[in-house]
């Protein structure tokens, strides 16, 4: 690939192992400082914890769970000391796999003052990300081996976004469900990326070790968030380019024999299987809670959440705001979406975003007229990062013809291809001689701004 650059394997060891010790430190640095309950649905996902906790059973969601006028009341309070959040459970609904996992966090901090509790769970999610760090190092290694600059740019990028760190550093299911996609995407890369070392065209015992692996993954992305249920359409995908990337490089009678649509609805039977094998107890158990085919839930909160801003008509001046809040939301609009950074930081962030964007339409021309750059397995692994932006990004869409919910936060289990791409594009308009000294600046920059949007906006605005 144009622009690889190779390091001394000690020299980029150590360089990912500071990428993500900055990151944990500055995500340690968020979750004790950030006020309690001033991250998205933060209340609503410690009282889910707290009561499978203490209750040793999963909630329910029911009506009176959501109250929008008292949530309004607590937020313009700044959660005040006389507020109490025991009411806010409208995440009730959830699948339970994060709340499982945050359990014994709970156990062994409920002694300690309720603000400390959710600091110590803060930091499970602090974890999970430094984890997502390790993954995007992973993937990209993957699809191009020989390019130690982007393998170390990817997770700097993810590292030091100012929302994502936010996010990361909050009680919620959002890191995980991001750490579950990154981890299908990784299995799939891996399968596609096999095919270029010369492995066996015909399944074998490893191809179908990994499509347990995948139904496994399938499974937990299920008990783990809505956002991520894209996964039961990304894998099909996935094992097409798959077949894809082996066949292009048969024979062409072979590859007729390889592209046989049998193979690849075989191999997702079995995946499904193992993943309803992992997940259809919770999906029985909403539909014996909620009543008729109710298995997500998705009716019962529907009913529950009256009161939640409608978007009403998807038209132009809604299409405007919701670019324009995406935009804001995903690098740094934080709290309840209610802190903004200063208008001159939006602009620097969207010269960044367009050159990003327009490098990355010089890449992929580059890419269309000179097809020898990448291997098949390369072009197929590109192709099913772009897959998974899309798909990732079609749910926001679905999901704001409903409510207003143009939160940026909602592209993040797709933030491994949106850093692959990003970055991609940045390095595509630099010289490749003063690149490494460009994203170096660039990492410096954003973890400035990580300290400034804590210093300068969070805490002035937030605290109580």
């Amino acid at each position: 690939m144009a622009g690889a650059v190779r390091l001394p394997e000690k020299l980029r060891r150590a360089l990912l192992a500071t990428l993500v010790a900055v990151y944990l430190l500055m995500g340690a640095a968020y979750a004790i400082k950030t006020p309690a309950w001033e991250t998205p649905d933060e209340p609503a996902h410690f009282n889910y914890v707290r009561h499978l906790a203490t209750r040793l059973e999963f909630p329910e969601l029911k009506v009176g769970d959501y109250d929008q006028a008292y949530l309004a009341e607590v937020k313009a309070s700044k959660f005040a000391s006389g507020k109490s959040i025991d009411s806010v459970r409208y995440e009730s609904w959830q699948p339970p796999l994060y709340y499982l996992l945050s359990v014994p966090i709970y156990w062994g901090g409920q002694s300690l003052p309720q603000a400390q509790l959710v600091v110590l769970l803060r930091l499970f999610s602090v974890l999970l990300g430094g984890v997502v760090l390790l993954v995007s190092y992973r993937i990209t290694r993957q699809v191009f081996p020989k390019d130690d600059q982007l393998a170390l740019a990817v997770p700097g990028f993810i590292a030091t976004l100012p929302q994502h760190l936010a996010i990361t550093a909050s009680v919620s299911n959002d890191t995980l469900a991001e750490l579950i996609l990154s981890l299908v995407l990784l299995v799939m890369v891996k399968r596609i990326s096999s095919q270029r070392e010369g492995i066996q065209a015909s399944p074998g015992e490893g191809t179908w070790r990994q499509a347990l692996t995948l139904g496994a993954l399938l499974g937990l992305a299920l008990l783990t968030k809505s956002t991520i249920y894209v996964a039961v359409v990304l894998v099909p995908v996935a094992l097409l380019l798959e077949k894809y990337g082996r066949s292009s490089q048969l024979a062409p009678g072979k590859a007729r024999q390889s592209l046989r649509i049998f193979t690849v609805v075989t191999e997702s039977a079995v995946i499904f299987a193992v993943a309803l094998a992992l997940s259809g107890w919770w999906f029985v158990r909403n539909a014996w809670v909620y009543g008729g085919l109710d298995l997500f839930a998705w009716t019962r909160h529907d009913l529950v959440v009256q009161g939640q801003p409608l978007t009403g008509s998807f038209n132009l001046a809604y299409a405007k705001f919701f670019a324009l809040t995406t935009f804001r939301s995903f690098w740094a609009q934080f709290g309840w979406m209610g802190v903004l950074a200063d208008e001159r930081t939006y602009l620097l962030l969207g010269i960044l975003t367009a050159a990003g964007f327009g490098g990355l339409v010089l890449f992929l021309l580059r890419t269309v007229r000179l097809r020898q750059s990448f291997s098949p397995t390369q072009r197929s692994s590109l192709l099913l990062m772009g897959v998974t932006f899309v798909l990732v990004l079609g749910v926001l869409l679905f999901y704001n013809f409903h409510f207003i919910q143009a939160q940026g936060r909602y592209l993040f289990p797709a933030l491994i291809p949106i850093a692959f791409f990003f970055v991609l594009g940045l390095r595509e308009i630099m010289s490749p001689l003063y690149a490494f000294l460009l994203f170096a600046l660039l990492y410096l920059a954003l973890l400035t701004l990580d300290y400034i949007s804590l210093t300068r906006f969070i805490l002035p605005q937030l605290a109580g």
